[in-house]
């Protein structure tokens, strides 16, 4: 059974002990690309996927990224079911899921490679993941209640590229951008961010959550990952 992708049912699939995902892409779907993501307990073999899937990722890394949604691509979950009468609304209800903070933040300290940081409707930080020391050199202590916009070059900054993000991001639901970001020590490298908006239980604008990832790193790391495989 395909079930379609968000970020309630990610959240779930963490929670109930999945730890990685099989990843099936087809172009042959009407609407475009799809993504098919199967949730497994246990780290595949690489070499020995089931037929049909190329490749896999932890559930709490590109997943992450992923069910904010991918522009032309569908993305869903297979998920096995004993019953064939089984529906997506059995399976998955978010009336009994709430994520808490602890969890939530649990979630948060497994993405070693991305930077994962919360901001005010401002845009200054007001909390920060270990990603985000990682990719960005700033401790916790030292960046909380500083301007998101710091990330950014002075030629972006001139430009008013963040407050353009923010603002994109409350119009549209979400931003993307691929640029270059200034890591503490002032060096750069090139980035992928994704900025959404964040709301309460009153639908009441709070903020901005941004993941961003150094690209650059990732490269590198595939890159790697091929030669190993000669």
């Amino acid at each position: 059974m395909k079930i379609p992708f968000t970020p309630q049912l990610l959240g779930d699939l963490i929670e109930k002990g999945y730890t990685h995902v099989l990843v099936s892409t087809s172009t042959e779907s009407s609407t475009g690309e799809e993504i098919v993501l199967k949730p497994v307990r246990q780290k595949p073999d690489l070499d020995n996927l089931p037929d049909g899937y190329e490749i896999f990722y932890a559930i709490t890394r590109e997943p992450m990224m992923m069910v904010c949604g991918i522009d032309g691509t569908t993305i869903s979950i297979e998920y096995e079911t004993l019953n064939n009468d089984i529906t997506s609304e059995d399976i998955f209800n978010d009336s009994y899921f709430r994520m808490s903070e602890d969890f939530f933040k649990q979630v948060l300290e497994s993405l070693e490679d991305y930077a994962v940081f919360t901001t005010d409707k401002n845009g200054d930080v007001n909390s920060w993941n270990s990603g985000a020391e990682k990719v960005l050199g700033y401790t916790e202590v030292e960046i909380i209640g500083a301007p998101a916009s710091v990330f950014f070059t002075t030629e972006d900054q001139i430009k008013q590229a963040h407050e353009r993000e923010l603002e994109t991001a409350l119009k549209e639901g979400r931003a993307i951008d691929e640029r270059y970001h200034v890591r503490k020590d002032g060096s750069k490298f090139w980035g992928s961010g994704l900025v959404f908006p964040l709301y309460d239980e009153e639908q009441q604008h709070r903020g901005f959550t941004k993941v961003m990832r150094n690209l650059r790193e990732r490269e590198e790391a595939e890159q790697q990952a091929g030669r190993q495989s000669l």
